[in-house]
């Protein structure tokens, strides 16, 4: 009964850490990028599928547009998402072995992120907790209307984020991995599963075949030939890789996700017989896991690319807790990390050097207001791919645009405002931050680059922000541009 009421007392513990969080967080980049997805509905978008999109329309549309609607919903979501998890967790563990590996997740750092931060992740591990569910409701208990739900979701996971794909393949390793239901793979119930699966997967395909592949180009063939093109071993892309995961999940679980992987492919070549949820749950952790840990030596593997492997992972992690003292341990790390993240975002005592970031875009808006104000008929761009277009889109009624005018990447904004032409003699209003203008640097001075697409180039004061205390935060450089020239032809990724 007293790890009963602990386990219980720790799931509402983090839970309000993350609202209090949700509630503090200021508006991402990402955030206002998605948001922007969802102002402007497709069945898909040019780095990403549409779920997120659709996520965000419904609570902006319920609950008016706001930072804390967006943050609510991710919330919301998330919440949903570890409700689901339970339910699959209770279909293959039980008793101590349940209550740990649910904790190992509730407290990672990884769920918060997801409560504060709108991005495809959001939906996507919603959708996977739900294919997992479905997936063991359909390879135990054989039930063609489980393999059909579980090929819509599954669907609706890729729908979400294309590294979906794991899903499918997961399922299909595990069939034939498995001599108990490898007869499975050739019954009506997975080819089923295979058309729903496709069926549901749908708007993303058709908006593929429509704009000529561009963002499946884009998340796989580009990325493979950045990848060979600078084929190398960089240690420190995979110590950036491992040091982010240690802090995503913790170093406990990420360590036990190693040591699980490695262990069963041993096991997997000595031949010894899996038990099913083991070759289940390894089925849809370990190729995943393993193919982005390969990945990180030589190309950059983001935090947020293997979440999913933390769900199953979570399974074949227990079996190495014999004891409650590295739960403990890590559930009291969980709790320091996300108090320094509350002061963190309440009074930032450490500056984040970068554009991504949730401190500034409003004051910035007002700013950029004040300039529009002043410049009546000009448009606003800005070419740091999306960030500050996005949190201007976000705030300001009318239109930003991305980079593309000036014929830099511009992400979903150079699909939505393809006929630069159309803008020919405009005047705009350019702004960027200074951190961008210092990456740019080698590509020359930000008023020679903006002089190829303009008669005029002047620049104006730039924007300062400052804190409470008047310790400056960001600068962001503005050019008053006029008369705009278009180039010849339009580029959607230069």
């Amino acid at each position: 009964m007293t790890k009963q009421k602990e386990f219980i007392g720790t799931i509402i513990l983090f839970s309000l850490l993350r609202i209090i969080l949700a509630s503090t967080m200021g508006l991402m980049p990402q955030d206002a990028y998605y948001c922007y997805y969802g102002d402007h509905l497709a069945l898909s978008y040019f780095d990403h599928p549409p779920m997120i999109a659709y996520m965000l329309r419904l609570a902006t549309t319920l609950f008016g547009k706001s930072v804390f609607t967006l943050h609510a919903a991710d919330f919301l979501v998330t919440s949903g998402t570890l409700y689901i998890f339970y339910l699959f967790l209770k279909r293959i563990l039980s008793g101590e072995a349940l209550r740990k590996a649910f904790l190992l997740i509730v407290t990672a750092p990884f769920i918060t992120l997801l409560c504060v931060n709108s991005t495809p992740d959001v939906p996507l591990l919603f959708f996977w907790a739900l294919s997992l569910l479905l997936i063991h409701k359909a390879v135990t208990e054989n039930k063609w209307h489980y393999w059909l739900l579980g090929g819509i979701t599954s669907g609706l996971a890729f729908d979400s984020k294309y590294t979906a794909v794991f899903l499918g393949f997961g399922l299909f390793l595990f069939l034939l991995c498995s001599k108990d239901h490898r007869k499975k793979l050739i019954t009506g119930q997975f080819i089923l599963f295979v058309i729903t699966f496709i069926a549901a997967s749908l708007p993303v395909i058709v908006w593929n075949i429509q704009n000529d592949f561009i963002s499946i180009k884009y998340q796989s063939t580009e990325r493979a030939s950045s990848m060979s093109t600078g084929f190398q071993f960089q240690p420190r892309l995979f110590l950036g890789y491992f040091g982010s995961q240690l802090g995503l999940a913790l170093p406990v679980f990420f360590l036990l996700i190693f040591r699980s992987s490695f262990d069963s492919i041993r096991r997997l070549f000595s031949r010894n017989k899996f038990e099913t949820n083991t070759l289940l749950s390894a089925s849809f952790t370990v190729p995943f896991f393993l193919c982005f840990t390969a990945i990180a030596f030589i190309y950059w593997v983001k935090v947020n690319w293997i979440m999913p492997v933390y769900f199953t992972g979570a399974f074949l992690a227990v079996a190495y807790l014999k004891t409650d003292k590295i739960i403990r341990w890590q559930t009291g790390l969980s709790l320091l990390l996300h108090i320094l993240a509350f002061i963190e975002l309440a009074w930032m005592p450490i500056p984040v050097n970068s554009d991504d970031t949730w401190w500034g875009w409003n004051k910035l808006t007002k700013e950029v207001k004040t300039v529009k104000d002043q410049h009546p008929g000009y448009i606003v761009f800005s070419d740091d791919s999306y960030k500050t277009s996005a949190a201007l889109n976000f705030y300001l009624p009318e239109h930003v645009y991305g980079g593309n005018l000036i014929e830099k990447h511009a992400f979903q904004f150079a699909l939505d405002d393809r006929n630069v032409q159309s803008l020919a003699g405009q005047n705009a209003i350019y702004v960027t931050s200074e951190l961008n203008k210092r990456k740019r640097q080698d590509e020359g001075k930000v008023q020679d680059i903006l002089q190829r697409y303009f008669q005029t180039v002047s620049p104006l004061d730039s924007i300062i922000l400052k804190n409470d205390k008047g310790i400056v935060q960001r600068k962001f450089a503005v050019f008053e541009c006029k008369g705009y020239l278009p180039p010849a032809g339009t580029k959607l990724h230069p």
